[in-house]
Formats: structure tokens, sequence, C-alpha cells
């Protein structure tokens, strides 16, 4: 992404938005307790870089998105966005000139040609007071959300490095490795896409997927015989064949079905595409 350009995007975004619109004190609680913050946003990894840099978030507050590179953490007791701040009964990068520019347009969005009344959920008043800023802003955005699509892609991509290669090492393979081996096989679900690199995906409760996997290619394995459950960690055969399935799988997967929208990808529904695209079969 050519960070002066976005930089320069969002920033004029953001004033013009903010001139452009006006309504009800938001942060006043006997008005609202940020209602509107129950959505989920994605945006690009640069702005992310920069939430992270401020202070406003850290890397687990961004889980992998489908449209841009991250979405946003949705907090499921407060049904919010992570950056609702409680005290501040509003969000936390309101003011700070790099706010997503997607939570600027409810409820008033860039035109209102009927001139109706503008409401949001809890109360009306709202209102375009400068059209032209708001029709800037539009353009605008068309603007950012074609910069962020770009981004995506290339991190979509580069999802081969976040498998392997950290800063030019292979310490994500050792890392995936280590933490398979520290996990039941019952334990783990699949994999998931973070910020630097592939984790394990844990199960809820119990997952007999490993299972089929153990059974091809450690077919001796007591646990097996016994009690599939009672296996304490997989061992360093069946890690490294995982990993080599990972390794297999999971870019060609992304390729030909696009990004998950959580970032999150089941063991079933790789074993499912190795076998239907005759790569592999469990």
């Amino acid at each position: 992404m050519a960070n002066d350009l976005f930089w320069s995007i969002i920033e004029q975004y953001n004033k013009l938005m903010k001139s452009a619109i006006s309504g009800p004190n938001c942060i006043n609680p006997s008005i609202c307790r940020g209602d509107c913050c129950s959505i989920k946003i994605d945006i690009p990894k640069t702005l992310a870089e920069e939430y992270i840099k401020r202070g406003y978030a850290t890397e687990k507050d961004f889980i992998r998105g489908d449209v841009f590179s991250f979405s946003l953490r949705f907090d499921e007791k407060s049904r919010k966005c992570f950056l609702f701040d409680k005290k501040l009964n509003g969000c936390k990068v309101h003011n700070s000139g790099i706010k997503p520019p997607q939570c600027w347009i409810y409820p008033t969005n860039f035109e209102n040609p009927e001139e109706k009344e503008i409401k949001c959920k809890k109360i009306g008043g709202w209102q375009i007071k400068d059209k032209k800023k708001a029709s800037k802003a539009q353009f605008l955005l068309e603007k950012y959300i074609f910069l962020c699509q770009i981004e995506a892609k290339r991190e979509q991509k580069r999802i081969l490095n976040r498998i392997i290669k950290e800063n030019g090492t292979f310490k994500c393979k050792k890392a995936i490795k280590k933490e398979m081996m520290e996990l039941a096989p019952s334990s783990i679900a699949g994999f998931k896409d973070s910020w630097k690199r592939i984790k394990i995906l844990g199960a809820q409760g119990y997952s007999l997927q490993m299972k089929k996997f153990c059974l091809k290619y450690d077919n001796d394995c007591k646990h097996l015989k016994e009690n599939f459950l009672y296996c304490p960690s997989v061992c360093e055969k069946i890690a490294e064949k995982l990993f080599m399935f990972l390794l297999k799988i999971l870019p060609k997967f992304v390729k030909e079905n696009g990004a998950s929208t959580d970032g999150e990808y089941p063991l079933y529904r790789l074993f499912e595409f190795a076998k239907n695209t005759g790569i592999f079969e469990i």
C-alpha cells in the first residue's frame, strides 16, 4: 500500500466527515451507550499497525478478515467493537483523525436527497450540514476501499510466509510444531491465521478429526488402539506430517476459496478440500 496516499485519504476523510455531519452528543450516556458500535468492521493492516503503535490496540485485537486484511475484534460480552471505551462512552479513536471510514457513515450516509429526518438507533436530529464535503468524503471512501483491497490481496498471498517464515527464518514452522506437540490431538480442531503466523485452532470440547489423520500415518499408535481421547500430546511424527499437510493444502485452499471470514480453517474443511481436489485423502 502506498502509505503517503493512504494516510492522506484517511485523514482527509475524517476531517471532511467530522465537519460535514452533525447530531446529538453520542457520548452522553443518557442518550446512547454505544449502540452503533455493535457492528463488525474490516480495516487494512496499515491502519491496524497504527492503532497498535498509538496504544489503542494490541495484535490480539485483530482477526484476519475476508474483505480487508483484518477485522476489529468484537467483544462478545459487551456486544461491541473492542474500540468502544466504557469510560468515554464512545469510540477510542473518534477524535484521532484515523477512525475507520465505515464508522462515519451511519446514520447519515453521504446524502439525503429527500430531506427526510435522519435517526440513529436511539434518537433523531442527525443532519448533513455540508453536502459538498460529504460528497468529497464519499469519493475518498472509494479510493480507500480500492487501496485496502489491494493490500488484502497481498496479505492473502503472504499466507505461505505465515506458515513457514518469520523475518526470513523458519521460526513459524518451529512455533507451529511446538504448539501442536503441547496439545492433545483431540483438542485440535484446525488452524487459525493470526497477526504473524498460523496458529492452532482449539476444539470446543473434543475433536475426532485428528484421529483420522493419526490413523493414516501412525496406525500402530497405542492410543488409537486403546482410547484416542487419552492421548496427551501430538507426537513428533504426526506433528511433522500435519505441518506438511498444512503447508501443502492451506495456501491452495485460500487461493481457491478466498480467506476465511474469521481466519479459521477447521480440519474437516481442509480434509474435504484435499479429498475433492485429489491432493490428499484422509
